[in-house]
Formats: structure tokens, C-alpha cells, sequence
């Protein structure tokens, strides 16, 4: 009887010591905070990294250090194969704790649950709020982790930044010009970013404006043709670089581009690489790379 009463009493503490985490495809439950943790999402990659938690393994890490740069990765850390096509067997002998995936790879979750627990998250979804989702992941992620001060600090860092770059823009300017955001797939046409994307919600939270109102997708961007910038030459034009010099060639050759107005007054800037689909740390990357174009202009 005392054997079974002991039993019993090491079930309970055990039960009292668990980890209940609820993700977009369901619950999880941990005995205790996961230890090794593969990430196949670069925004849930960068969230952990930011709660000072160094991932066991990522989905493509060439393509993490070339987009997303910042936090950087510790030297050691295991390319587990690509976003969309991770390599099952080598997850299988790493033995994770716990993998991190969004929803956007919702067709591998079985099979990556015969692996690990499995623990889903979005940024970029139907509610077109980056950065909110994104502050209710790092939240989410914090619990799970232990990490729950360290959380509250990147949101209230990320708030701050945001609000401060914005001032700084405001106090260099008398004249505030709306934005524009625009990735070019060839020369003639380009994404533009407004509705639902890191770039809106991050000039949302440093109080700018967007001068680009079409529908967008759940990623926050519209496919359109060159000559549609016309509507917008008075904004300031931020282009997603990168650009190849065959890019910069295209648009130094490109007529309609020459003539258009913000173009004659070098309201055209270039952002550096910076993951357009991230998380709160690239919000901040995105913040500040604006202010620097705009403060320095």
C-alpha cells in the first residue's frame, strides 16, 4: 500500500511539473522544458534566438545567414535540410525535444510528430497581424522555454525601437512623405508590401504611413507591374535589396523608371538584406534600416 501511495504521489508531482503548451494544431505537453529544439521556420528560428536559446538545429542555414543575418547562429548549430523538405532522417537521429514549425508546413506535421512533439506557430496568417502574432509567439515560446522575463523584454525593446526611430524620422523632416515598399522580380514587375506584411506593421508601430492600398495576400504583398508605381511617385521607395548590378542596370536604363518623380528627387532607398517575413527582431532590422535611409537622406 505504501509502495502505491508512493507511486502515485510521484505521478501527481510529475503531472504538477508539466509543460502544457497549445499551438495552432493542438496541444503539447513536456515533462519539462524541451532542452533540444530544431526549428524549421526562420521566424520561429530568430524568436528562439532571441530568448537567448541556442537551437540544436535549423532548416537552412546558409539561407538564415543570407536573409535573416540577425541573431546569428552559433557556429555548431545543424542544417537540417531545406524549409519545405527537411531531412527526416537526420531528425529522427538527433532525437529532438521539440520542434518548432508553422503552419505553412501543416502537411509534414504527422510525420514530424512520429519524431518529436511537434509545436505549431504562425506569424504571417489570415489576421494580417505580423507583429502581434509574432509578440504572442515570443510570449508562448518564453513558457515554454523558462523564458518568460526575457520575453517581455524583447516585446517592450521591439515597442520602444519602434517608437523611437519614428520620432527620429518625425524630428528630421518637416514634411513626412508616405512609403513604399517593393521587392523586383524582373523589370517589369515587382511585390509590393502594405496590408498584412512585417514592413506595414512595423512603420504602423514607428506612426509612417504606406501610400500602397491594394489587396494584398496573407503574406501582405501584391503582385504588380512596373508602371503601376506611377500612382505613387510622390512617396519615398524603399526596395527590398540586395540588387544585383544587373538590377541597378535595368532601372538606370528603364525610361518610365528615369521619369518617374521619385526617382528625379532620390526619394528611391535600399534596404539591405533583411527577412521580410520575420519576426519582432527583424521588425527592429526593419525599423532601423528606415530610419537610417531617411535620417541620413
Amino acid at each position: 500500500m505504501k509502495k502505491i501511495f508512493l507511486t502515485l504521489t510521484a505521478l501527481l508531482a510529475l503531472n504538477a511539473n508539466a509543460i502544457e503548451i497549445k499551438h495552432e494544431m493542438g496541444v503539447a505537453t513536456f515533462d519539462k522544458q524541451p532542452d533540444k529544439v530544431v526549428t524549421l521556420d526562420w521566424a520561429l528560428t530568430e524568436t528562439v534566438l532571441s530568448l537567448g536559446i541556442a537551437p540544436q538545429g535549423i532548416a537552412d542555414v546558409k539561407g538564415y545567414n543570407t536573409w535573416v543575418v540577425k541573431p546569428e547562429l552559433t557556429p555548431n548549430i545543424i542544417d537540417v535540410g531545406s524549409r519545405r523538405e527537411p531531412n527526416l532522417e537526420l531528425l529522427t537521429e538527433l532525437k529532438p525535444d521539440v520542434i518548432l514549425i508553422s503552419k505553412h508546413m501543416a502537411p509534414a506535421y504527422e510525420q514530424l510528430q512520429n519524431i518529436a512533439p511537434v509545436v505549431v506557430f504562425t506569424v504571417f496568417s489570415e489576421s494580417k497581424q505580423p507583429i502581434e502574432s509574432a509578440k504572442n509567439i515570443t510570449i508562448a515560446l518564453g513558457d515554454l522555454f523558462g523564458k518568460e522575463a526575457q520575453a517581455q523584454q524583447v516585446i517592450a525593446e521591439t515597442d520602444l525601437k519602434l517608437k523611437q526611430n519614428g520620432e527620429k524620422i518625425r524630428s528630421a523632416s518637416q514634411t513626412q512623405k508616405p512609403l513604399l515598399f517593393a521587392r523586383f522580380l524582373n523589370e517589369k514587375t515587382l511585390r509590393v508590401h502594405s496590408d498584412g506584411s512585417l514592413a506595414q506593421a512595423t512603420i504602423e508601430g514607428m506612426g509612417l504611413k504606406n501610400d500602397w492600398h491594394e489587396e494584398t495576400n496573407v503574406w501582405g504583398f501584391t503582385t504588380a507591374g512596373t508602371e503601376k508605381l506611377a500612382e505613387h511617385q510622390k512617396a519615398n521607395v524603399m526596395l527590398f535589396g540586395p540588387l544585383k548590378a544587373s538590377e541597378r542596370e535595368q532601372l538606370e536604363s528603364n525610361a518610365l523608371w528615369q521619369a518617374m518623380e521619385f526617382t528625379r528627387t532620390d526619394s528611391v532607398y535600399e534596404l539591405p538584406a533583411i527577412w521580410t517575413f520575420g519576426g519582432l527582431i527583424a521588425a527592429q532590422r526593419f525599423s532601423d534600416h528606415i530610419t537610417q535611409q531617411l535620417v541620413e537622406q
